[in-house]
C-alpha cells in the first residue's frame, strides 16, 4: 500500500467507526449519564452557594440585629428598585430570619466588631517614643 491509499483507508475505516459508534446503546448510556452528572453537580453547586449565603446573611443577621443589618445593606440597595434581585437577595427573609434565632443564643451579648479591637491604639512613633522612655 502508498501512502495515499493508506491515508484513505484510514479515513474511511474512522468513517465507518463513527457510524457505528452514533448507533451504539452503550455510547449512547455513557454520553447521557455525563450530562445529567455535569447537570448534577452545577445544580448543586449553586443550591451549596445559596445554602451558604443564607447562612452567612442569617450570621450577620443574628450578630447585628435587624436594624443594624438594615442600615449595612442600605448602601449596596440605594438607587435599586424594591423588587430588583439584589433586593431580596440582600433583605431579609423568614428563613434567615429564624435561623438568626436561632443563632442568636450562641453569640456572646452585647458583642460589637470593635469590642475584639484594644481600647487605645498606639501610633508607631508614639511606641518607640514609649520604649525610650525612662520609667517612673
Amino acid at each position: 500500500m502508498t501512502p495515499d491509499q493508506k491515508c484513505e483507508f484510514e479515513q474511511r475505516r474512522i468513517e465507518v467507526q463513527r457510524k457505528h459508534l452514533a448507533n451504539d446503546p452503550k455510547l449512547r448510556a455513557m454520553r447521557r449519564k455525563r450530562k445529567l452528572s455535569i447537570a448534577f453537580s452545577v445544580t448543586g453547586s449553586v443550591i451549596a452557594v445559596a445554602f451558604a449565603m443564607v447562612l452567612l446573611k442569617s450570621f450577620v443577621l443574628a450578630h447585628h440585629g435587624p436594624r443594624d443589618y438594615a442600615q449595612i445593606v442600605a448602601p449596596m440597595l440605594e438607587g435599586r428598585a424594591d423588587s430588583s434581585l439584589a433586593a431580596r437577595l440582600f433583605g431579609i427573609d423568614p428563613v434567615s430570619a429564624e435561623i438568626a434565632g436561632l443563632l442568636r443564643p450562641l453569640l456572646p451579648a452585647g458583642s460589637t466588631v470593635a469590642a475584639s479591637a484594644p481600647a487605645a491604639v498606639i501610633a508607631p512613633d508614639a511606641a518607640s517614643a514609649t520604649e525610650n522612655a525612662p520609667d517612673l
